[in-house]
């Protein structure tokens, strides 16, 4: 076949005849285990590779792509490689150019959305495109349906612009056009009745603007070469060898994309581990790789069991965790690099001792071991987590860098509900007026903020109490209004403070702003984290007396000196962010349940599987030491509670542990979770409650109001050390008192909160 006949040359390119450069194949199986050679040079059909964790699937690609070229069987304009980052795309084929030379330039190596936006500047006009059609980004959408939900007159606190525009996308990963999406709702469902209608709106208008957005050049690549068999036939005679990174991965669009370009030469090699599928939040759909051999009965299935990074005791932790997952592809991963070290497990009081002593741990290893701070890694299940290990590790002195994230008191939640807590205890703070005045959104905007500071500056006064005369001002309704509510929020909050714990107070700013109902509205696994996120705020000023006390704190947290963020540093992150990383050690924490596997996965096997599935990715990052925790005890959401071991240290062998803390035995109970979903003993934690919506949950005693405290008494605190009680107002739970300490002077102390004791001899 002359492959040079066809006169698309958009498809084509410019590609030259150049014969394979010659290198003999036989050097390219060189290193290679027996498994890994025979998915290089299998030929004729579908072939299915389960790369296990660090068993060389990288290697086994691009050796398999070389081979292809230096024997001939195909040239490198016949060849597409898809894989999921742009790295690991540009990675692979410089792998490929160092083997075999620049002829390997002229392949398709790229992303899903790459490879489908290159095919869609082609030949966008078969679904009426223009070719030079714009992109629209995640901010570009949510603008977009923002403005029709506007002309729709929805209320978008309510219903959130960004919870829309993640259904829609949501929706088009499902291969859901917006009338099919509207026929997949029950009739008597407003919520989708409203979402379909603005999905079929938010279509109309990026056609008519000859626009796509990011899921869109997945979807439209699909609809294109359905519409046009005589493009779609194109695309399959051309990449007669079609590779898949990472196939578990993959959604439902993007593997009928596979299949569609493959189904003529059926020459398809996909590369995965139904054991580290873990995106399914994004849509991933681990049935893509787990049913490719019903699809494809005669395809060529090769096991990469052998593991070139971990030790024996590592991986036999991770094989005896994932095979109590049921669907998988059975395997178990093996190492010549000898048992090595067994798994150090610390059993901590609560997240304080637990930070304190994972801090302490690096340090020795550090020293005793030989381990470089850049060579080690602390994971966590949920941002929150790291707000506990950042201050540890900042009192410790150790380096430290959040991957792919922010640090706890740069995200944004954060900020805003600490500019609010500023603004409480101090009224004039203009820089913290500006932050939350419109935040969330009240129709405060910048014109109207314009508006206030130019008052502010005739009337002497601070642009926080300009609010305070909006009208007088000249804002126009809309503006007026919201600059009203923000002026009635303050002074609720001001007056709650006089009464309530810093605690009670991160809640009520959370729920009287409305900070809490709009993320709930926003409905998305983000909108989720950040209520989380503030949930943690409220643990952390549970530690603090006074609403001064807390906000000075967390100014010397938030304004501390950066430590090196480059190499020399610790590298902290999530489990999901750890995918495709590897480190001589790590430290996975807080191994407890409702945190690791999370309370969103109790009662559902699907989501469970995928927290065990997110458990052995992060054992299996691990090279030579593995260090597990977890906490008796856990203040989440502002509340102290008991806290279970996960069940995935249960299922560790015992004998490949060091259990650090042997003398306080395992505590078991039942993993069946209560109607909120929280397992555990007591009633004492309502993990069920939405954070920040009606009363703030009750705290556990202290039993500081139960010592009948009077003027004059010497008492001792846990963090200010010795003082003398010079008042004493209330009773019960409600009892407070004024105490002048030594050397911290006199705090304003709620006694059941407060961790206080008479002095001895007193």
């Amino acid at each position: 076949m002359n492959r040079r006949s066809y006169s698309d040359d958009a498809l084509w390119g410019d590609v030259t005849e150049n014969e394979s450069p010659g290198l003999d194949p036989a050097s390219l199986l060189e290193g290679l285990t027996e498994p890994q050679r025979r998915a290089v040079v299998q030929r004729g059909g579908p072939l299915l590779v389960v790369a296990g964790a660090g068993s060389g699937k990288t290697r086994v690609l691009t050796r398999r792509i070389a081979h292809l070229l230096a024997t001939g069987d195909a040239r490198a304009f016949e060849i597409m490689a898809i894989t999921f980052t742009n790295k690991a795309a540009d990675e692979m084929r410089r792998r490929v150019v160092d083997l075999v030379g620049d002829e390997a330039k002229q392949m398709w190596v790229s992303t899903f959305h790459s490879a489908c936006l290159r095919m869609l500047r082609a030949h966008a006009d078969v679904l009426g495109y223009q070719r030079g059609f714009t992109i629209y980004d995640a901010g570009d959408a949510e603008s977009a349906v923002e403005r029709i939900m506007k002309e729709l007159n929805l209320d978008t606190k309510r219903l959130s612009p960004r919870s829309v525009s993640a259904a829609i996308s949501a929706a088009k990963n499902e291969m859901l056009s917006a009338q099919r999406y509207a026929e997949t709702g029950h009739g008597d469902d407003p919520h989708h009745r409203r979402v379909a209608e603005i999905y079929r709106l938010y279509e109309e208008r990026l056609k008519v603007a000859n626009a796509m957005d990011f899921d869109d050049l997945l979807l439209n690549a699909v609809a294109m070469l359905r519409a046009d068999a005589g493009v779609l036939e194109s695309y399959q005679r051309r990449f007669t060898y079609l590779l898949v990174d990472e196939f578990q991965d993959t959604n439902g669009v993007q593997n009928e994309l596979v299949m569609m370009l493959a189904a003529q030469h059926r020459n398809l090699c996909v590369v995965g581990d139904s054991d580290q599928s873990i995106y399914r939040f994004r849509a991933a759909d681990v049935r893509n790789i787990l049913q490719f051999e019903q699809r494809f009965p005669d395809a060529d299935v090769v096991l990469l069991e052998q593991n070139f990074r971990s030790t024996q005791t590592i991986l036999d932790a991770a094989n005896a965790v994932i095979a109590k997952n049921a669907s998988r592809h059975a395997k178990n991963l093996f190492t010549d690099h000898g048992p090595g070290d067994r798994i150090r497990l610390y059993r901590a009081g609560d997240e304080y001792d637990e930070g304190r002593w994972i801090a302490t741990e690096l340090r020795r290893a550090r020293v005793e071991a030989g381990v470089e701070w850049n060579d080690m890694a602390i994971f966590y299940r949920t941002n929150a987590q790291s707000r506990v290990l950042e201050e540890e590790m900042l009192r410790a002195g150790i380096p430290y860098r959040v991957i792919s994230g922010m640090r706890f008191y740069d995200r944004k939640e954060i900020k805003t509900a600490l500019a609010y807590a500023r603004l409480i205890v101090n009224p004039r703070d203009e820089a913290s007026a500006r932050r939350v005045i419109n935040e969330p959104k009240r129709g405060v905007g910048e014109a109207a903020q314009a508006k206030l500071g130019v008052y502010a500056a005739q009337n002497a006064l601070s642009f926080a109490e300009a609010p305070n005369y909006a009208a007088a001002a000249g804002l126009s309704a809309k503006a007026l209004s919201g600059a009203q509510k923000f002026s009635f929020v303050m002074d609720e909050l001001r007056a709650m403070s006089n009464d309530a714990t810093p605690r009670e107070m991160i809640d009520a700013i959370v729920r009287e702003t409305g900070m809490g109902d709009a993320l709930r509205a926003e409905g998305s696994d983000e909108a989720y984290s950040r209520l989380e996120n503030l949930g943690e705020l409220a643990s952390a000023a549970a530690q603090y007396d006074t609403l001064m006390d807390f906000v000075e704190r967390m100014a010397l947290v938030a304004d501390s000196d950066q430590l090196d963020a480059g190499a020399g540093a610790v590298s902290m992150m999530t489990l999901h962010v750890a995918k495709g990383l590897e480190f001589p050690l790590v430290v996975i924490t807080g191994l407890e349940e409702t945190i690791f596997p999370h309370r969103r996965a109790l009662g559902d096997d699907a989501e469970l599987e995928e927290e065990r599935r997110l458990c052995y990715v992060g054992v299996t990052r691990a090279m030579r030491h593995l260090i597990v925790t977890h906490a008796w005890t856990r203040t989440m959401w502002g509340q102290r509670a008991d806290a279970v071991p996960s069940r995935f240290l249960q299922e560790i062998p015992s004998d490949l542990v060091h259990d650090l803390s042997a003398s306080r035995p395992l505590r078991r109970a039942p993993f069946v979770p209560d109607e909120d979903g929280f397992v555990g003993r007591g009633g004492d934690f309502t993990a069920g409650k939405a954070f920040g919506a009606g009363s703030a949950p009750p705290v556990r005693s202290t039993g500081a109001e139960k010592l009948g405290l009077g003027v004059g008494d010497r008492v001792v605190h846990d963090r200010y050390g010795p003082g003398v009680v010079t008042r004493v107002d209330g009773s019960g739970s409600h009892a407070r008192a004024s105490v002048a300490f030594e050397h911290h002077g006199t705090k304003q102390l709620v006694l059941a909160m407060t961790p206080l004791a008479r002095a001895s001899g007193s």
